[in-house]
């Protein structure tokens, strides 16, 4: 195989700045032009509307500046909500026209009593919160309202409380993977100067904005610079004179918060709140629009008897592209829509000679928001080949994953099926050639509910047998299964038996010895890769597969060697990461840059 660029492998922690970097002062205050933010918003919306969230609804997370329930700021969006509220007569229809469409489809009614987006008063946003207040009260602001985007600005009382940096960005994290995993796009803010206060508390709020920086980048969220957008306003927009001069809560205009005539955006909830409209409108335009075309090839490059090929498909938010390289040269030399460009769920990929014609197939699998749907497309043609529901095709949680290994002896691969979130965790194999059920059984106790990853291979002692990784929520346990039975014939737990974050699997003879070991990617946090002795249990490695301070998991696949060579680990980034994919020869060394890597688009990627 020809060298391939190195690519350094990431151990190092995650660490927060120590010092007040200024980079986030750089930052546009309108984060809207950013592609990678774009993509992943994206992803993390179409997860929402598979669980339901209303995108004509948004939640306010914060403290007194944001929340309706302050007599100290009753400026922050209020207004717009409010029967009577004129547009016109505010200045907004002259001013922005554009947002006028956004200002109707939030005023839509969301609670008992009418009361809309604006002038609700947010359980998540109350005076004097910090970030772990907001952690504690999200979700149930979020079961109230079924948001479909959070506007995030705290940290005012973390600076004035004296919160470590670190644990203030840690906490910050957490809370965008909360919101992310329950398919709310999180938008942070970065806070105001609070030298009107004490000037002692200005080097802190240059410290805490690069964490909230930092984390907006880690996790590839939109941010908006508030504190840029304020910079230039009269002692920063903090109410510093006056009858009640807090030093802490932002100037509101006398003719209050929706009035957006030139005079009133010189006050700070003004041009917040019209920076909060702006971004609502960029949820509501863009991130809720049809993704990008995927553009098929042509033609289909026949694939030739023994050639090593790897699939690639796109994940949630994407039209369901799937590519096909040449593993030799990392050449595309196919690609493909493998459902109906409507479909934005992902698409789930396998290879493996599953028709019996002598070159290798592209299996694909529908992710949540589709049936459970497998096609099968001949490496020959690209001809759909096959199409069948793995499960019942009333079940919208689409497939966790998917694999294709010769199980049975009968030199054709079969198709084994993993169900995906929200059903039980069944396994479904699939005979090569005819693709007639085979199999079926519940990898795990029948009501969890976190999905099922699977993989195929051949072990030593085992014979032919199928992996299985719980998806999230279930407790990291890795069971084997012989091809055939029901019950796990090996079964082990990896490194950190408490994490329930999910894993994604693989089998890859990485050593040549003619027996395949079990690989595991964490699905959500740092790419961690950990490779196992499938009889023993032992761990044999952990890297690694990209940056530490990466946040969206991997996902692993496989490309065979040929001729008792080791086989080739795939490592494909999660959704809030750059494009990339990343190979590994053996059980350690440094990992080659494989195709695709793209540094400006953040969505997840299924690899096989």
């Amino acid at each position: 195989m020809p060298t391939r660029p190195a690519v350094r492998m990431f151990a190092e922690p995650l660490e927060h700045r120590a010092l007040p970097a200024a980079s986030f002062t750089t930052l546009p205050i309108l984060p809207t032009s950013n592609p990678a933010v774009l993509n992943n918003a994206r992803a993390i919306a179409t997860l929402g509307e598979s669980l339901g969230r209303r995108t004509d609804v948004f939640m306010n997370v914060g403290d007194s500046n944001s929340s309706t329930d302050s007599a100290l700021a009753p400026g922050y969006l209020t207004p717009l909500g409010l029967p009577g509220y004129n547009p016109v007569a505010s200045g907004l229809a002259a001013s922005h026209p554009e947002l006028l469409g956004t200002l109707s489809t939030f005023q839509a009614p969301i609670l008992a009593g009418g009361l809309n987006s604006f002038d609700h008063n947010s359980s998540a946003a109350y005076p004097g919160f910090q970030v772990a207040n907001a952690l504690a009260t999200v979700g149930g602001e979020l079961a109230a309202t079924d948001a479909g985007i959070a506007l995030i600005m705290i940290g005012t009382n973390d600076v004035r409380a004296g919160t470590d940096p670190g644990v203030y960005e840690n906490e910050l994290g957490e809370l965008v993977q909360k919101l992310t995993a329950a398919g709310v796009v999180p938008v942070l803010s970065t806070i105001p100067n609070l030298i009107a206060e004490t000037a002692a508390y200005e080097p802190q709020v240059l410290v805490f904005n690069q964490e909230i920086a930092d984390v907006a980048s880690q996790y590839n969220v939109p941010l908006l610079n508030t504190w840029l957008g304020l910079s230039s306003i009269p002692f920063t927009g903090v109410q510093a004179t006056g009858a009640a001069p807090t030093g802490v809560h932002l100037t509101t205009s006398p003719n209050g918060g929706g009035a957006f005539g030139p005079a009133d955006l010189e006050f700070a909830q003004n041009v917040r709140n019209l920076e909060a409209l702006q971004i609502l409108n960029w949820y509501q335009t863009q991130v809720l629009a049809p993704p990008p075309p995927v553009a098929a090839f042509p033609t289909w490059t026949a694939l030739q008897p023994g050639e090593a090929v790897y699939a690639v498909g796109r994940g949630k938010g994407q039209e369901p592209g799937v590519s096909v390289y040449d593993a030799a040269t990392g050449q595309e030399v196919d690609q493909f829509l493998a459902f109906p460009a409507s479909f934005t769920g992902g698409v789930r990929v396998a290879v493996g000679d599953v028709t019996g014609g002598g070159v290798p197939d592209i299996i694909v699998a529908a992710g949540p928001g589709g049936g459970p749907q497998v096609e099968v497309f001949s490496g020959t043609n690209g001809a759909l080949v096959a199409s069948f529901f793995a499960f019942d095709p009333g079940f919208r949680d689409g497939i966790s994953s998917v694999a294709a290994a010769d199980l049975d002896g009968s030199s054709t691969a079969d198709v084994v099926v993993g169900a995906g979130p929200g059903g039980g965790p069944v396994v479904a194999v699939f005979h090569g050639g005819d693709f007639s059920q085979v199999e079926r059984f519940f990898a795990y106790d029948s009501s969890f509910r976190g999905g099922v990853d699977v993989a195929a291979g051949t072990f030593a002692g085992i014979g032919p047998a199928i992996v299985t990784t719980p998806g999230p929520g279930g407790g990291p346990n890795v069971r084997l299964f012989s091809y055939g039975g029901t019950a796990p014939v090996e079964s082990f737990y990896t490194a950190n038996p408490t994490d329930a974050s999910g894993l994604a699997v693989t089998a890859a003879d990485l050593t040549g010895s003619g027996s395949d070991q079990v690989i595991v990617g964490s699905l959500s946090g740092r790419p961690v890769v950990q490779i196992y002795d499938p009889l023993t249990g032992s761990n044999l490695a952990n890297f690694y597969a990209g940056p530490a301070t990466s946040g969206g998991g991997v996902r692993v696949g496989v490309i065979r060697g040929a001729g008792g060579t080791p086989d080739e680990l795939l490592v494909g980034n999660g959704d809030n990461d750059l494009v990339s994919v990343l190979g590994f020869t053996g059980m350690s060394g440094t990992p080659t840059q494989l195709s695709p890597t793209d540094p400006t688009s953040a969505y997840g990627i299924y690899v096989g």
